[in-house]
C-alpha cells in the first residue's frame, strides 16, 4: 500500500511552489459518517455522566443539531475527570464545527488536538480534514501540504483516494493541469472502487477540454499576430510605394519646369544646324552639276552652256577628280541632315 502512495507523494511535493493560490468553491468539507465504532468501547461502558454526555452529543450531530452537539462536547472537555473522553470530545468538536461551517473555530480545534494528542489515532484523518478545511478556504498550496502530511502520516488510510483525489483538485484550482492530470488518473486506474472514480473522470475529460481550449486560443493569438505582421508590413511597402512615387513626381515637375527653356534653345540650334548643312548641301549639289556640265564639254569638245558661269579649263582627269569630291561632300552632308533630322524630334519630345 505504501508503494500506492508514492505517487500522491511525489506529485504533492512537486506542486508546493505552485503560484498564489485563486478562488475556490466555499463549501466546507463534510463530516464522516456515524458508525457504530466511532465511540471508543470504554466511552460506551460508563464514566458516569460524561459518557452520557458524549453520547447525547453523539446523537445531536447524526441529527445534524450541530451546536447542541457542540455544547455536549464542550461540557466534556471542560471537565478535567472525563479522561479519555476527552479526547474523543475534541475529535468530535472539530467535525461538528466543520459540519455547521465554522471554519475559524473548526481550524482551532483542529490544531489543539493535533498539539494535545499527537499519537491519537485519530490524527491522520483530522489531517485530512485539515486538507479539505484548507481547500474550502481557497488556500490551494496549504491543503497540498496538508494532503501530503496525511499521506506521510497514514500510508495505509482508507481516505488515501480521497486525500489523492482533492490533492488533485488543489492542483487543479491552482492552474497545475499536467500534475493535476496524472493523480486523477492514478485515482481511476489504481482505486477502480474507490467513490472519487466517478467525479476524477470528469475531472480528466475537464483537463482535456482545457487543453484544447488552450491550444485554440495559441492559434488564434498566433494567427492574430502573423495578421499584424502582414499588415504592418503592408502598410511599410505602401509607405515605400507612396514615397517613391511622390519622388517621381517631384522629379518630373522639376524636369517640367526645366525644359521649355533648355528644349526651346535647343530645337532652334539644331534647326538653324539643319538649315546651315541644307545650304552647304545645296551648294554642293551646285558645284557637282557644274562639274558635270563641265565634264560633259570637255568630253564633246565644246564649251558648256551660258546657264553657269564657265568653270576654268580642266583636264579631263581634274574633271573626275573634282566629281569624286563633290559626291563625297554630298554624302557627307546627307548623312549629318539625316542624323539631326532623326535626333531633332527626340530633343523636342523631352
Amino acid at each position: 500500500m505504501h508503494g500506492k502512495t508514492a505517487l500522491l507523494a511525489l506529485l504533492l511535493a512537486s506542486a508546493l511552489a505552485a503560484a498564489p493560490a485563486a478562488a475556490a468553491d466555499a463549501k466546507a468539507a463534510p463530516a464522516p459518517a456515524l458508525s457504530a465504532q466511532a465511540v471508543p468501547a470504554q466511552a460506551a461502558a460508563g464514566q458516569g455522566a460524561q459518557a452520557g454526555l458524549l453520547d447525547q452529543g453523539l446523537e445531536a450531530f447524526g441529527e445534524e443539531r450541530y451546536r447542541e452537539a457542540l455544547d455536549a462536547f464542550g461540557r466534556i472537555l471542560s471537565d478535567p475527570k472525563a479522561g479519555s473522553l476527552r479526547p474523543e470530545a475534541a475529535y468530535w468538536s472539530v467535525l461538528a464545527y466543520l459540519a455547521a461551517g465554522d471554519r475559524a473555530a473548526a481550524e482551532k480545534a483542529l490544531d489543539a488536538f493535533v498539539k494535545d494528542y499527537p499519537q491519537s489515532p485519530r490524527v491522520p484523518d483530522l489531517l485530512y480534514q485539515r486538507g479539505r478545511l484548507l481547500y474550502s478556504k481557497g488556500d490551494f498550496e496549504a491543503s497540498l501540504k496538508a494532503f501530503s502530511a496525511f499521506v506521510e502520516a497514514a500510508p495505509g488510510h482508507e481516505l488515501l483516494p480521497s486525500a489523492l483525489y482533492w490533492g488533485g483538485e488543489s492542483l487543479f484550482a491552482l492552474g497545475r493541469l499536467d500534475e493535476a492530470e496524472r493523480v486523477f488518473a492514478a485515482v481511476v486506474e489504481k482505486y477502480p472502487s474507490s467513490v472519487k472514480v466517478e467525479a476524477s473522470s470528469y475531472r480528466l475529460e475537464l483537463i482535456k477540454l482545457e487543453f484544447r481550449e488552450r491550444e485554440l486560443l495559441k492559434l488564434l493569438t498566433w494567427s492574430h499576430e502573423e495578421s499584424l505582421r502582414v499588415v504592418e508590413d503592408f502598410r511599410r511597402r505602401e509607405r515605400s510605394y507612396e514615397q517613391a512615387i511622390a519622388a517621381y513626381q517631384r522629379q518630373a515637375a522639376d524636369a517640367k519646369r526645366g525644359l521649355p527653356a533648355d528644349s526651346g534653345k535647343t530645337a532652334a540650334e539644331q534647326k538653324a544646324r539643319a538649315d546651315e548643312l541644307a545650304a552647304r548641301l545645296a551648294a554642293a549639289e551646285g558645284e557637282l552639276a557644274a562639274a558635270r556640265a563641265a565634264l560633259e564639254a570637255a568630253k564633246a569638245g565644246k564649251p558648256a552652256e551660258a546657264k553657269a558661269p564657265a568653270p576654268p579649263a580642266v583636264l579631263p582627269s581634274s574633271a573626275a577628280q573634282l566629281s569624286a569630291e563633290a559626291l563625297a561632300a554630298k554624302a557627307r552632308a546627307l548623312d549629318l541632315l539625316a542624323y539631326y533630322l532623326e535626333n531633332l524630334p527626340r530633343e523636342e519630345a523631352k
